[in-house]
């Protein structure tokens, strides 16, 4: 817990007061406060909740709990004044999102009330987030598992754009924000509506018939609308519907915050990667556009090298193929159909379903492969 104010006897008289029931650190101005905060984060245990004075000499507790909102979000935020003008008063409630604005005097029971009300939604803050984190994202990997089954196209245009964006992400410090991982798992799921032969010709960049055009394009808006009616993915939901499908269409817009933007990203070169632009055409497409900054162009164009996997060469039976392994060749039964094709990435559910199939119809055997190192 972080209590800020500039009046030094204040903040004994509140240590007292609050040391046997809390972890208290203190800071006399809001420059201070900023720096214990940020340094709390790289603890076990961060600050959960900060309190702040309102009337304090150069940065006053609104500007205060605004910046503690940029550096900390889980933090929950409190007024402690004794005075406050109404501008400020405003201003905090509105840009720093304040749990409680208290007054003082205050009564120590009265304040250990409201700072362990505080720690509370501290905790349902954090545990709401672990919620997103783990049962969603858990939820969303099995929902694009079966995706794999329905589609395998579209399972691996899915798995294309998850390898570039976690790496991505990775380089701009975003590696875990739930918001990335989800948004490149369920990106493709409007491919499911597109047949097969379409999408084979947008991956080898083959000229699309007009009605073709019009499927494959119609695939963000058709997963908006069935992810748009998920609760908490309404956002990830706007992110999937606005991605550049289509190279020609990447127009000069706004920047967008840095998560949204990794994803747009990622979306506009794949868009461009289908139809075999050079990486530094992509670039400059990325760059004349103005919606992404040079630090993650160069961080997309970085990342690509993850789309021609680099491994061992092996032959193996399909009793033999494992999860991680990238295909080397198109799989195909003894009668001819292709099962799967060469470049995708061995899951769980592909692996069992090449030995179901070489159980029931067969496989041609051996299948050239590329076992990764690592």
């Amino acid at each position: 817990m972080l209590l800020v104010d500039d009046e030094q006897r204040i903040l004994d008289a509140l240590r007292r007061t609050l040391r046997s029931r809390f972890t208290i650190e203190t800071a006399a101005s809001g420059p201070e406060g900023l720096q214990i905060l940020q340094d709390s984060l790289t603890q076990p245990e961060p600050i959960g909740v900060v309190v702040s004075d309102m009337m304090m000499p150069g940065m006053n507790g609104a500007e205060f709990l605004a910046r503690a909102r940029e550096i900390a979000p889980d933090a929950v935020r409190m007024v402690l004044s004794g005075q406050a003008d109404l501008s400020s008063t405003i201003a905090a409630v509105n840009n720093a999102d304040l749990f409680r604005f208290l007054t003082k005097p205050i009564e120590p029971a009265a304040l250990t009330t409201a700072l362990e009300a505080g720690l509370r939604q501290h905790e349902l803050v954090i545990a709401e987030r672990e919620l997103l984190r783990s049962t969603l994202t858990g939820a969303v990997d099995v929902l694009v598992e079966t995706l794999a089954l329905a589609s395998p196209l579209a399972y691996r245009r899915t798995a294309r754009v998850r390898m570039l964006l976690t790496t991505v992400a990775s380089t701009m410090g975003l590696a875990d924000d739930w918001r990335l991982h989800v948004a490149a798992m369920l990106s493709q799921v409007g491919c499911i509506a597109v047949p097969a032969p379409v999408l084979e010709k947008v991956e080898k960049g083959a000229v699309l018939s007009p009605e073709d055009r019009r499927m494959y394009l119609g695939h963000p808006e058709l997963a908006q609308q069935l992810l748009g009616r998920i609760p908490r993915l309404e956002e990830v939901a706007d992110w999937i519907g606005g991605q550049v499908s289509d190279i020609d269409e990447l127009t000069p817009g706004p920047r967008e915050d840095s998560a949204h933007a990794c994803f747009a990203a990622v979306s506009a070169f794949l868009a461009g990667y289908d139809v075999g632009l050079g990486l530094r055409e992509i670039g400059r497409r990325l760059d004349e556009s103005g919606r992404f900054d040079e630090p993650l162009i160069a961080a997309v164009l970085d990342a690509a090298q993850v789309l021609t996997p680099k491994g061992t060469p092996e032959e193996v039976k399909v009793a033999q193929i494992k999860p991680g392994m990238v295909l080397d060749q198109d799989v195909t039964t003894t009668t001819g159909l292709v099962l799967v094709r060469k470049g995708e990435r061995v899951s769980e559910v592909l692996a069992r379903r090449l030995q179901n199939f070489a159980l029931s119809v067969g496989v041609q055997e051996p299948i050239k492969v590329l076992v990764l190192g690592g």
